[in-house]
C-alpha cells in the first residue's frame, strides 16, 4: 500500500522488480515487527487481463494461503466489458491459486448490485460446493474469519 511501512507502489515499479520487491516488504516487516501474521493485499485475479499480479502476490510472497473477494453479478473484467474474457468460476480460480502453493481459506463476496437474499443464496450454495467459508462482510463482518487466522498463526513455523 502506498504510504504503508512495509510496502510499495506497484503501479510505478517495472515488473522486473515487482517479486524482488515484494520479497523486500515481507522479509523486512518479519525482520523488523514479527508479526504473528502478514496480510498482502492483491491486486487483481490471476487471470486478469488488465493485472495479473496475483501469481506474483503468492509467489514471491511465499503466501501460506489466500482468501478471494468475489462479485457474482461481474461477469467480465472491471474496465474490461468489451473484452472478451470472462471471470472464471471461483472452484476453477480456487484451483489455480492452489497449483500456486496457497490453498484458498475462505471467499468473501461484494454484494453490489444482489439483494441480501441472493447474496445469501449464493454464499450458501458456494460454501457447499467449495467446503468452505464463504462470507458477506458488509452484512454479517468478519468474525469467521478469526478463528481460521488464529488456527493458521497456531500451526505458524514462527511459533515453533
Amino acid at each position: 500500500m502506498q504510504g504503508a511501512k512495509y510496502g510499495f507502489v506497484f503501479d510505478s515499479t517495472l515488473n522486473d522488480f515487482i517479486s524482488g520487491e515484494m520479497e523486500h516488504a515481507v522479509v523486512q516487516c518479519w525482520r523488523e515487527a514479527k508479526p504473528d501474521i502478514i496480510f498482502i493485499e492483491g491486486q487483481s485475479s490471476l487471470r486478469n487481463p488488465s493485472g495479473p499480479a496475483g501469481a506474483e502476490w503468492i509467489v514471491s510472497a511465499d503466501a501460506d494461503a489466500a482468501l478471494i473477494q468475489h462479485n457474482p453479478p461481474r461477469k467480465k473484467y472491471k474496465g474490461l466489458e468489451d473484452y472478451p474474457a470472462l471471470i472464471p468460476d471461483l472452484k476453477d480460480e480456487v484451483a489455480l491459486i492452489k497449483i500456486y502453493g496457497a490453498p484458498t481459506i475462505a471467499i468473501t463476496i461484494n454484494t453490489h448490485k444482489m439483494t441480501e437474499q441472493e447474496a445469501r443464496d449464493y454464499a450458501a450454495a458456494k460454501e457447499k460446493e467449495l467446503g468452505m467459508p464463504v462470507i458477506l462482510p458488509l452484512e454479517d463482518g468478519v468474525a469467521r474469519l478469526i478463528p481460521i487466522f488464529k488456527d493458521m498463526i497456531e500451526k505458524s513455523i514462527a511459533q515453533v
